[in-house]
């Protein structure tokens, strides 16, 4: 058992990626329930939280004795998840067993997830882990869930990771017998042979001597009209002000 904490202080170490968090929640979600969501987790209903490696667990108070439980897995990479890279599910009937569409519970739950990581962004990195294992488990990873659970792939198929790395073929002369000491014969059968159409298109696309890149000019910035909805208006603005750009 690990009750919810709150950030103490105006700038906790995490909250950028707190407010990301945010932002993800009120993007899986309608407004109505979002609202809802963020009402549970104002009243406190989120009593319980655990953030595993790939997977969080929270228990959320609602209208029946048994809290509900709210699971939110992630695929191994790091940073906040995209939409895509996570799945979310609820005990609660109104959970649409989607894995993308948030109910109130699941709201609260990830506010509640983003106070954790406002507090300790170190826990993003434990949330984020990879979950893979060998095959002899029997346990696929979040990914290969994800993707049975949608339909994607067959509850069936190979375990194997496809390869999909691609061959490197040169687009230059083969080696010599004078400097490298190998024949045509060995080197036609370490390397393929490419013909006289790639080594045109190779020609083709080369930079031309003394090419430079154009010079941009220095950009505007834009005004956009203001979202209607206060509570969606507060997360981006607050989201804003904590974006930084660096160009290398």
């Amino acid at each position: 058992m690990s009750k919810p904490r709150k950030p103490y202080g105006p700038n906790p170490p995490g909250r950028l990626h707190a407010t990301m968090i945010k932002v993800l929640a009120a993007e899986m979600s309608d407004q109505q329930r979002l609202a809802r969501g963020r009402r549970y987790y104002n009243e406190d209903a989120v009593i319980d939280i655990v953030i595993g490696h790939g997977s969080v667990t929270a228990e959320v108070r609602g209208s029946r004795y048994e809290p509900y439980v709210v699971t939110m897995e992630a695929d191994g990479g790091s940073g906040v998840p995209r939409r895509s890279e996570l799945w979310v599910s609820c005990s609660c009937p109104d959970d649409t067993g989607t894995g993308t569409d948030l109910c109130k519970h699941a709201v609260a739950s990830m506010f509640a997830l983003s106070d954790e990581i406002a507090i300790d962004p170190g826990l993003l990195d434990r949330w984020r882990a990879s979950r893979r294992r060998p095959a002899a488990d029997g346990v696929a990873d979040v990914t290969e869930l994800n993707s049975r659970r949608r339909g994607d792939v067959e509850s069936d198929a190979d375990d194997t990771p496809p390869d999909h790395r691609a061959p490197v073929i040169p687009l230059r002369g083969r080696g010599s017998t004078e400097s490298g000491g190998e024949d045509d014969d060995a080197y036609t059968e370490r390397m393929p042979i490419v013909d006289d159409t790639a080594e045109a298109i190779a020609v083709l696309l080369g930079a031309p001597a003394g090419a430079a890149p154009p010079d941009f000019p220095d950009p505007e910035p834009v005004s956009h009209a203001s979202l209607r909805d206060p509570l969606l208006r507060g997360v981006l603005d607050d989201a804003l002000d904590h974006l930084e750009l660096r160009w290398e």
